[in-house]
Parts: structure tokens; C-alpha cells; sequence
């Protein structure tokens, strides 16, 4: 062996790269062995490569990742320090949401006396999830959130109640939702549409009433419990999500209701805040 090639294990001990860590930038591209053993596939490196490895040790440790080490180590080599501010920039802004986050847990508990179920609540995070298309009944109308929503659901409820639809075996295939239509909070002239998911045929007598399909999709799903009146800071949870993962908002959002609150308290409600999202 030539006294310049250092095997795997010994490199692993220099530059504190587990093997399982080597062997993963190998298959990267990130830090290719100087050499490998034809018969066996044993990886040897370079006095020179020593530096390399350490580098990547450090930024690893720093949070960057794979893709953003590379980024790092090839502007390194350019000489593009632009590149490489930007890059710790973007991860001091992430350090930065990191420790808000922390602080926030921190605080929740420090309430020893909270109801786990806040505590779930208060932690949880939006989750990426894939809608099919659904049959809906819907009526759409404006006016304040509250009146609006209980004078188009009962009408909805109504229509699917009446005899002629009982008795063609009109089926409710989900909980009942509205969907915002406004891009911007509106006091007393909300645009938004209630809908009821169904299969079979249906007889609708008022002319507002359509029977349409709600497109399928990808969207960011939050389930709140507790009151309607919270349902505003759950909603700006998943605008956070949006802007976190880096979508745009490709459809209204709606509401899905999964129980009544004529028949639990308000802080068993539980609501579904779904968006539609696609890729920025």
C-alpha cells in the first residue's frame, strides 16, 4: 500500500466521519475515495482529501446539509463568496425559527397544569396529504362567517333531507365543510361556500344549489380542536406551513367538520383546515 493511501477506518478516526458517513459522500459525489481495492472495493484516501473531510465534518455539524455542503465546498473552491454568505445566511435564519420553536415548547411547559390535548394542539404541525376529487352538494353565498355558514348549511342539510331524496337513495359520503373563496379577511361580506359530500342521484329545488365535483390535490392538513373562535390561530399555522415548505396556494381553503357542536362542547370540536397547495 502506498504510504499516501489511508484506509477507511483510519480516515474515519482523523476526520470523525463515521465509515456509514463516508461510504454515503462516496455514493454522493461529496468525497470520493483517492482509491478502491479492485478485488475487495476497500476505499483508500488522500493525505490531501484530509481537509476536505474535516470541512464537511464541521458544516455537517453546523446543520447544512449534503446538497448545501457541496453548494459550500465548490464556491469555497471558486473563490464565490456570495454564494457562501447566502448559504449561512439561510441557516441562521433556520437556527433562528429553530430557537422560536424551542421557546415555544419551553413555555408550554412550564404549564404543568395544561390539558394534554392543548399541549398536542399547540405542538402539532401542518401535514402534507393528498385529496381525491369529491362529489359535492353545494351552496355558495356572502354575508359574516358565523350567519353565513349556519344559513347555507341548514339549507344544504334541508335539501339532503328531502323526501324525494330519501327515497332515491341519496347517500352523504363525508362531514359537511365550507370553502373561503376571498383572499383577504372580510368582516361582513365573506365569500364562501358550504358543501356536503355525496353519491346517488339528487333532486335540488332551490337554483343556487349546484352538484359539482371539488378537485383533488395536494394540500397542507392541520385538525384543531377546540372552539370555532380559535380557528384563526390554527389557520395562521398553516399559512406558516405554506411559506415553509415553500408552496403557493393553489385553491380556497376549506373547513371540514367532523362533529356538531349542538351535541359536544366546544373544546371537543374537531375541524380539519385544509389547503390546497402546489409547488412555488
Amino acid at each position: 500500500m502506498a504510504t499516501d493511501q489511508i484506509p477507511l477506518g483510519r480516515f474515519s478516526l482523523i476526520t470523525r466521519l463515521s465509515p456509514k458517513a463516508l461510504r454515503y459522500y462516496d455514493e454522493l459525489g461529496l468525497l470520493v475515495p483517492g482509491s478502491k481495492d479492485i478485488c475487495t472495493g476497500y476505499r483508500y484516501y488522500t493525505t490531501a482529501q484530509i481537509a476536505r473531510g474535516v470541512s464537511i465534518k464541521a458544516l455537517c455539524t453546523l446543520g447544512f446539509s449534503p446538497s448545501e455542503i457541496g453548494d459550500l465546498l465548490a464556491a469555497r473552491d471558486r473563490g464565490e463568496e456570495a454564494v457562501i454568505g447566502r448559504l449561512f445566511g439561510k441557516r441562521r435564519g433556520e437556527i433562528r425559527s429553530e430557537v422560536q420553536r424551542l421557546q415555544e415548547i419551553e413555555a408550554l411547559l412550564v404549564q404543568q397544569d395544561a390539558p394534554l390535548e392543548i399541549l398536542y394542539m399547540s405542538l402539532s404541525e401542518p401535514v402534507i396529504k393528498e385529496l381525491a376529487p369529491m362529489r359535492v352538494i353545494a351552496l355558495r353565498g356572502t354575508g359574516s362567517y358565523s350567519e353565513t355558514i349556519c344559513r347555507l348549511m341548514g339549507a344544504l342539510c334541508a335539501t339532503v333531507a328531502l323526501p324525494e331524496n330519501s327515497s332515491a337513495g341519496l347517500r352523504v359520503t363525508g362531514p359537511v365543510m365550507t370553502l373561503y373563496h376571498d383572499k383577504e379577511y372580510r368582516e361582513t361580506d365573506a365569500d364562501m361556500e358550504c358543501a356536503i359530500p355525496i353519491a346517488g342521484k339528487v333532486v335540488v329545488k332551490d337554483e343556487k344549489m349546484e352538484i359539482r365535483t371539488i378537485q383533488g390535490g395536494t394540500c397542507l392538513s392541520l385538525v384543531y380542536k377546540g372552539p370555532y373562535t380559535g380557528l384563526h390561530e390554527a389557520w395562521s399555522r398553516v399559512q406558516a406551513g405554506v411559506e415553509k415548505n415553500r408552496f403557493r396556494m393553489a385553491g380556497p381553503g376549506r373547513e371540514i367538520y367532523y362533529n356538531d357542536p349542538a351535541l359536544v362542547p366546544e373544546s371537543e370540536l374537531l375541524t380539519e383546515l385544509q389547503q390546497p397547495v402546489e409547488r412555488a
